[in-house]
């Protein structure tokens, strides 16, 4: 409480003065709303939101008159009466103040939240201390992801591959100069789909006993279902064998379309290899899958290749000798910098019914060869319905492996879904309208734990020490 004594010395001081009224003036005025004074309360113990809080607070006059007049039992106007919470009431806390997530609460209060980052032109490379590119090691996770891969192993994420929810999507923001929305809702993801939910601690490869399983089976990012999809760039599906490898022959297959078609690898290259990808695993693969979670995974890992990897002092020129290190070896290139403005959740949503809109393929999934399923789902094609449509139905992204966790828990992921993501969506896309729950899956959900793998460690100009390319 050090912060509020302290901010009551600055309220005596300046309650003569008529001006912006401040949030820590506010607080100690004995003008908050019996809400406001609870999350003030809740913020007491994390100073760190305060300055954004302030800014915003800004409508109140903090002279004695105002002050005295104003009704306790009203919504601040422009402050805490701002906090943007989900469609269920954030029930185990989150929230969005000042576009920054409050603390969670409840059986959720040991998950750290992600805090904004730095943004702007900045160099990133093995040149930073502290960020020196170093192999894993032979206990160090490494998985299907290539540029969580390279954070790991360049020190943004914790180097064993073991990472939590804030720290990767503070990484996300700092390296890659992605917003702080997109990088929140992906490591989001991350906890549902392959983590634990109590902690918010999750594997970038597959199962690892360095991850709690408080609440079942937390199965790591590998596991085929939600970040794991069929018709990846550079990882084979999952019914060949082992989805987490790299795939050298993949990548040079890519490259030399890029050279077909030339621009290197921007949107037009994966416009063609998205299409092609998918007509080949809908014709080899019995059990190709490709629903609502391919539907996003599949053309969001596209853009992020062609957004998040040039380097930053010519952003429109995704050359291979700026992507080519992501995938080959796992580490920044050499002179890079991230992004200069950050790509945000809306423009991931844009990019996603664009790449989708420009070479359309039918969803379903196969039933053995030459019995393809189609879903019959009517996915919306304007960004904001279908960023609603997805967080309504966020629950079907998660593996089946994971859905009786969930449906046994069920309180906790909506709280979480609706303390984290649900502000952010709704804060992205100027809300809702007409969503009031999420879509829960079915009780008949699987509970098949295998194929929970990770890659050994990171290649080294595409292939993995000790082995010949593509034979892992």
């Amino acid at each position: 409480m050090k912060m509020f004594k302290v901010a009551a010395l600055l309220c005596l001081v300046g309650y003569s003065i008529a001006g912006p009224c401040p949030f820590h003036q506010l607080v100690v005025s004995g003008v908050l709303t019996e809400r406001d004074s609870m999350i003030a309360h809740e913020l007491a113990s994390h100073p760190e939101y305060i300055p954004a809080l302030d800014k915003r607070l800004i409508p109140e006059k903090c002279d004695t008159e105002t002050l005295e007049k104003r009704d306790a039992a009203a919504e601040p106007q422009g402050g805490l009466g701002g906090v943007l919470g989900g469609i269920l009431g954030n029930p185990l806390g989150g929230g969005l103040l000042g576009g920054v997530l409050l603390p969670l609460t409840g059986a959720l209060a040991a998950v750290d939240v992600p805090t904004p980052q730095p943004f702007g032109l900045a160099p990133i490379n093995g040149d930073l201390p502290g960020h020196e590119f170093i192999a894993p090691g032979p206990t160090d996770v490494r998985g299907m992801c290539p540029t969580l891969n390279t954070l790991a192993n360049h020190g943004f994420l914790s180097r064993d591959g073991i990472t939590t929810f804030a720290e990767a999507a503070n990484a996300v923001q700092t390296a890659y100069g992605f917003a702080y929305d997109i990088s929140t809702v992906l490591s989001a993801l991350g906890v549902i789909a392959g983590g634990d939910l109590a902690t918010g601690y999750y594997s970038i490869g597959g199962a690892d006993a360095r991850v709690p399983n408080t609440l079942g089976p937390a199965l790591g990012l590998d596991k085929h279902g939600t970040f794991e999809i069929d018709g990846s760039i550079s990882r084979e599906d999952n019914y060949f064998g082992n989805q987490a490898n790299f795939h050298l022959s993949r990548f040079e297959a890519l490259n030399a379309t890029a050279n077909e078609i030339g621009g290197g690898f921007g949107r037009d290259l994966f416009v063609q290899e998205k299409y092609t990808t998918y007509q080949t695993s809908r014709a080899s693969n019995p059990e190709f899958n490709a629903g609502l979670k391919y539907f996003v995974v599949a053309h969001a890992e596209r853009a992020f290749v062609f957004r998040g990897l040039p380097n930053g002092t010519n952003p429109d020129v995704p050359n291979y000798q700026n992507i080519s290190p992501f995938f080959l070896d796992e580490e920044f290139p050499e002179d890079w910098f991230r992004r200069a403005t950050p790509y945000t959740l809306a423009n991931t949503v844009t990019d996603v019914l664009d790449l989708y809109t420009a070479s359309p393929v039918e969803l379903g999934a196969n039933e053995g060869l030459n019995n393809f399923i189609p879903t019959g789902m009517d996915i919306p094609m304007e960004p904001q319905a279908l960023a609603c449509f997805l967080l309504g139905n966020i629950f079907d992204t998660v593996p089946g492996q994971v859905q009786p966790a969930l449906l046994a828990n069920i309180d906790l992921f909506e709280g979480f879904v609706d303390g984290v993501m649900a502000p952010l969506v709704l804060n992205a896309f100027g809300g809702c309208p007409g969503l009031t729950n999420y879509t829960v899956p079915s009780a008949s959900a699987g509970t098949n734990v295998d194929g929970s793998l990770s890659a050994p460690g990171s290649p080294v100009d595409g292939v993995y020490p000790g082995t010949s390319p593509d034979r892992v």
